[in-house]
């Protein structure tokens, strides 16, 4: 669970190191670094927040004409300054818990990752370098980010209890979902065929693009919405609960062999080329079967809930002055 979690979480921010320099050509000039935000007795400054956009609003920003591209940044400014605001206060309370990460931890998430990845130490390097980042910065990244997992676990996870009553409770109020035959919850990101078959290979190597940035760490609801052309596009390729018989027969041999989390190789079918990703499976049976999955539902939903407070209470009792 403990390797799950920062597994998760590191590869969300791999490429947080990407120099500034790409954004300042969308706004015209060079500008120069300032504090935008002040977190207790820490600051937030200009090329912090411009790290961020730039990872994860890339797709975003980049596409249009430069007064487009302006205004898209701006757009973006106040929540993913939030976003660093709140990993402030989270890293704060971690250290005020007296929480600590041992670089025999920090090796151990790298090579977990190494792994996940199949990537030699060389591929690992370069991987990092052509996102602008060494592998100093990188481990110091993953640093912050172990140290906030154990603050969660410890504030929240570890206080959870799910109860036999709770799972009861949920399953008769949700019986039809687990009754019948074994499911599991897709997403898809979709490219149509193209009239041409000589053109099958320009879509391949776009998908192959998308998948690197699945490798990534990217958000696969996120590349829907940015990349695919299917018509649930914009729910971020979710295409709910399907059962053998229920769906295109290429799709449900290639969704019910993964695992739930896993994401398919992107493979050729009716209409086009697809990439899917397994949300949750429910197995057929009756609670027993359910039983895990239902304590894995009813946790997560309590997770979110508590993290919601949590942060809040953070934000409530925390001095922050914004300067944006």
């Amino acid at each position: 669970m403990k390797k799950k979690i920062i597994y998760t979480i590191a590869v969300l921010f791999t490429a947080l190191g990407s120099l500034v320099s790409g954004l300042h050509m969308a706004y015209g000039a060079v500008l120069l670094d300032r504090v935008v935000a002040t977190v207790n007795s820490e600051v937030i400054t200009w090329s912090e927040l411009v790290n961020m956009i730039k990872l994860e609003g890339k797709a975003y920003i980049e596409k249009g004409s430069p007064e487009e591209r302006r205004k898209r940044i701006r757009e973006l400014e106040k929540p993913f300054l939030n976003k660093l605001i709140q990993m402030k206060l989270e890293l704060q309370e971690a250290r005020e818990m007296g929480l600590s990460v041992s670089d025999a931890e920090i090796d151990s998430a790298v090579e977990d990752i190494r792994k996940k990845f199949g990537l030699t130490q060389e591929a690992l390097l370069a991987s990092l370098s052509a996102e602008g980042m060494s592998l100093e910065d990188y481990r110091a990244r993953l640093k912050e980010q172990i140290l906030i997992s154990k603050a969660v676990n410890y504030a929240i996870k570890s206080r959870i209890v799910i109860t036999d009553r709770e799972i009861r409770e949920y399953y008769e109020a949700n019986r039809e979902r687990f009754t019948g035959k074994e499911k599991v919850r897709i997403r898809q990101i979709f490219f149509a065929a193209p009239a041409d078959d000589s053109r099958k290979g320009a879509v391949e190597a776009r998908a192959r693009e998308i998948m690197q940035k699945i490798r990534k760490g990217e958000d696969f609801a996120r590349l829907a919405i940015q990349y695919s052309e299917g018509p649930n596009r914009q729910s971020g390729g979710d295409l709910g609960y399907i059962s053998r018989g229920s769906a295109l027969r290429e799709v449900e041999d290639v969704a019910f062999a993964l695992k739930t989390g896993e994401v398919s190789q992107p493979f050729w079918g009716p209409g086009g080329l697809r990439i899917i990703k397994v949300e949750d499976r429910i197995e057929a049976g009756g609670m027993e079967k359910a039983r895990e999955k239902i304590k894995d539902i009813l946790f997560k939903k309590a997770f979110e809930a508590r993290y919601r407070e949590w942060s809040a209470a953070l934000r409530e009792k925390a001095y922050v002055e914004v300067k944006l």
